[in-house]
């Protein structure tokens, strides 16, 4: 079986209404609007400040490129800050009047719910995403005026896309305007559980063989047409495909957060090259994914050959050359040495222990 990847079509059940995703995620805040992606979520903040063109934006040098699409699109004035070791960001004391954009990296806290009140204190907007701690009911706890909370919900949860603010403001501005293209990724989902299921049932099989290469081909190119489309057009908030809505009422949290935790855990405890490990486990609070740490970028590729090679397929985040300065050399740095493994619900005990085998083996070059 193939490990990583975008994550395909799920097996819906009858789940009961308090155990299905949809109402965990509509029960976090008092306050949320869904919107098609986690970009039209930043975006829909940013207009709904009303004197965004004065402030000056913190963004972090550690991020994924499509953050940014929105404040370039809206010309604001953008400043990156630095993080110390294990992406702890460094903030000047200092700073009044603006937005501070704020990433939970891989399930970590890097900034604690004082250190954010104490940001605001200073008549501070804060956007915190939790694209990769949505699982981390506590970090939910702090509300503010002028503290919004987004995500991006395809990142944890098998739906084509979405995307989600929380806040405090009751005239907050949503989007009514239909999703576009996001058909093409539902497309891809389902061909993508079509081609795993015949190359699990079928195995080697000559025709079959050949058959699903051509489903593979098929679904990565609609894939890559979808994230493209995202990247050359301009970010408008858009409601939720109604598809995505049905997924997560029929998806069960204790089954995605339960096999999470199983899966990280049992990483963190079978990994004998224990420096492979970005964060302790105990850091850890929202299973998103296990991050490691190499010594060099050869010595990541090396490791990323190895696992592709063995149908395992890690992702980068990020590659920050083309938009992050020099001068942001750990967080440039970082993006080199780093690899993700997935850890994610459609995997148990059997592809986690390929998983380990091969890291537990692998020499380092």
């Amino acid at each position: 079986m193939e490990i990583g990847g975008f994550l395909e079509f799920p097996e819906l059940k009858d789940t009961e209404r308090k155990e299905s995703a949809y109402y965990y995620l509509t029960h976090l805040y008092d306050n949320y609007n869904f919107f098609a992606d986690g970009r039209q979520a930043i975006k829909a903040v940013l207009l709904n400040t009303k004197d965004i063109l004065n402030k000056t934006c913190y963004l972090p040098a550690y991020l994924c490129d499509s953050i940014l699409q929105s404040f370039r699109e809206l010309e604001l004035d953008v400043k990156f800050y630095p993080h110390r070791e294990l992406l702890k960001p460094v903030l000047d004391g200092n700073i009044k009047d603006s937005l501070v954009y704020l990433i939970d990296y891989f399930g970590t806290e890097p900034v604690s719910e004082k250190e954010i009140g104490e940001i605001l204190d200073g008549n501070n907007m804060v956007i915190l995403d939790v694209s990769h701690s949505i699982l981390d009911e506590k970090r939910f706890s702090l509300t503010h005026e002028n503290f919004y909370l987004i995500s991006s919900l395809r990142k944890t949860f098998p739906i084509p896309d979405g995307g989600i603010v929380y806040h405090s403001d009751p005239n907050f501005k949503s989007s009514d305007i239909p999703p576009i293209k996001y058909e093409k990724k539902l497309e891809a989902m389902l061909l993508r559980k079509l081609y795993l299921n015949e190359t699990d049932t079928h195995g080697t099989d000559t025709d079959m063989a050949e058959k699903s290469k051509w489903v593979k081909e098929h679904f990565l190119n609609l894939n890559q047409e979808y994230e493209s489309y995202k990247y050359d057009s301009t970010v408008e908030p858009q409601s939720i495909p109604l598809t995505s809505c049905y997924i997560l009422k029929n998806i069960s949290m204790i089954d995605i957060t339960d096999r999470r935790w199983q899966n990280l855990n049992f990483m963190h405890e079978e990994i004998i090259k224990r420096d492979l490990l970005l964060f302790n486990q105990d850091k850890i609070k929202s299973p998103f994914i296990l991050t490691l740490k190499f010594k060099n970028e050869n010595e990541r590729d090396s490791m990323r050959k190895r696992l592709i090679e063995n149908d395992v397929y890690p992702p980068v985040l990020w590659d920050l050359k083309a938009y992050i300065p020099e001068e942001f050399s750990y967080e440039r740095h970082l993006s080199k040495r780093i690899l993700m493994v997935p850890i994610d619900q459609r995997y148990g005990p059997g592809e986690m222990s390929k998983v380990r085998d091969i890291l537990n083996s692998a020499e380092m070059v």
